[in-house]
C-alpha cells in the first residue's frame, strides 16, 4: 500500500513574493476563505463618515511626533546624563513607532486627500527616516489584507521563518528570554526577513517600477544628501553631541522599538481561533502607557482596520465603539484587554473561547 506524500514544504517570503512577482502562483483571495463573513453594508454610512482624511490633521501629528523627538534627543545630548538618555529613548521610540504606523495609514492612502501628497510626506518625513518606502511598503501590506491568514500572506510566513517570537505558548522563562533578547536588539537583524523588501536603499539600483517609482527614488537620494550633509556639519560643529544623538536615534530603533514593534505583531493574528472572519484578527483595547509606547494613531484596532481600511487610524476607536453595537461584531470579535493581556493568551496552550474574550 503507498503510503501518503509528505506534506509540502512551507514556502518562505521569498518564494511568495518573488513567485508573486513572476505571476507564477495563483493565489486564494480573502473573500474566498472558508470562514464566515461579517456583514459590512449595515455600516456603510458611518464609516464613510470615518474615512474622511483630514491633511491638517496629518501635519499636527508629524509636528507633534517631531517636536517631541527633536526636544529628547537634543535634551540628551546637552545634558549628558545616562538618565536623561534613557527617558530620551524612550520618546524616540515611542515617537519612531508613531511615525511608522502613520506610514501604515500613508500606504492605504489616508496621510492626504491627494495621493501624491500623501506619498511624498509619507517619504520625505515619515518611510525615509526610519529606513522605509512607502510605496514598497505599499506592495506586500496590500498582499498581506488581500490573503491574510493564508498560505499567500508574506507576514505569516515572515512570522514562521522567525520563530522566536511568533512560536506560542511558552514557559515563563521562554517568554522572559525572548522579550529581553529582542530589548536587547539581539534578535534586530531578524526583521529583514521582510524589511529587505522596504528598504530604498536596497532597491535603488533595480529597474524601476510602480513599487519604486522615479520620483520616490530622487527624493530618497535628495534626503539623503541633505541628512548626511547636515550630520557633516554637525559632528564638525560639536562631535560628541552629533555622535552621541545618533547613536541614540540608532539604539533606540534597534533595541525598544524593535520589541515594541514585536509586541504589535503578535498581537494582531497569532492565537486566535479563526473559526470566524471577526476571531481571524485581534483587537486589543490598551493600558495608557501601552498606547503611547506600542499603540498610537489607533494600530491596536487591527480587527476594525481588516473590516475597513478606508479608516483612517485616528479614527478607528470610534469605529470599535460602533461595531460594538452590533450584536455579530460582539459576539465573535477577539477583542483582549492590554498587550500583557494579549501575552496571558498566548502563554495558554490553547486559544481562548470567542465567549471568553474581554470585549467589554
Amino acid at each position: 500500500m503507498q503510503g501518503l506524500a509528505p506534506p509540502e514544504p512551507m514556502r518562505t517570503v521569498d518564494q511568495i513574493l518573488n513567485d508573486a512577482a513572476d505571476g507564477n502562483r495563483p493565489a486564494t483571495d480573502e473573500s474566498e476563505l472558508p470562514l464566515p463573513r461579517f456583514s459590512r453594508t449595515r455600516h456603510i454610512e458611518s464609516v464613510r463618515a470615518l474615512s474622511d482624511v483630514n491633511g491638517w490633521r496629518t501635519t499636527g501629528y508629524l509636528l507633534l511626533h517631531w517636536s517631541l523627538m527633536i526636544a529628547a534627543m537634543f535634551a540628551a545630548g546637552y545634558s549628558g546624563h545616562w538618565a536623561v538618555y534613557l527617558v530620551a529613548a524612550f520618546v524616540v521610540a515611542s515617537r519612531m513607532q508613531a511615525l511608522g504606523v502613520m506610514l501604515h495609514d500613508g500606504v492605504h492612502y489616508l496621510l492626504y486627500k491627494n495621493r501624491s501628497v500623501n506619498d511624498v510626506v509619507s517619504d520625505l518625513f515619515i518611510a525615509f527616516p526610519i529606513g522605509m518606502s512607502t510605496t514598497l511598503y505599499r506592495r506586500t501590506h496590500f498582499r498581506h489584507h488581500r490573503f491574510a491568514n493564508t498560505e499567500e500572506d508574506q507576514d505569516l510566513a515572515a512570522q514562521r521563518e522567525e520563530q522566536e517570537w511568533f512560536e506560542w505558548p511558552k514557559t515563563r522563562w521562554g517568554c522572559f528570554v525572548t522579550m529581553l533578547r529582542s530589548l536587547l536588539g539581539i534578535n534586530a537583524h531578524r526583521s529583514w526577513i521582510l524589511f529587505k523588501y522596504w528598504a530604498p536603499w536596497n532597491h535603488l539600483y533595480r529597474p524601476v517600477d510602480a513599487a519604486f517609482p522615479m520620483r520616490a527614488r530622487v527624493l530618497y537620494v535628495a534626503s539623503m544628501i541633505v541628512v548626511y550633509s547636515g550630520f557633516a556639519v554637525a559632528i564638525k560643529v560639536s562631535p560628541r553631541i552629533a555622535l552621541s544623538l545618533m547613536a541614540l536615534y540608532l539604539f533606540s530603533g534597534i533595541t525598544l522599538l524593535n520589541l515594541i514593534n514585536r509586541v504589535r505583531a503578535t498581537a494582531e493574528h497569532l492565537g486566535t481561533r479563526q473559526t470566524h472572519e471577526l476571531n481571524a484578527t485581534r483587537t486589543v483595547l490598551p493600558s495608557l502607557f501601552e498606547r503611547i509606547m506600542i499603540a498610537p494613531y489607533g494600530v491596536n484596532y487591527h480587527l476594525e482596520h481588516h473590516l475597513f481600511p478606508s479608516v483612517p487610524g485616528c479614527n478607528l476607536s470610534k469605529l470599535h465603539d460602533e461595531l460594538m453595537q452590533d450584536d455579530e461584531f460582539c459576539e465573535h470579535a477577539h477583542v483582549t484587554k492590554t498587550y500583557v493581556g494579549v501575552i496571558r493568551e498566548l502563554m495558554t496552550p490553547n486559544p481562548p473561547d470567542e465567549s471568553a474574550a474581554p470585549i467589554a
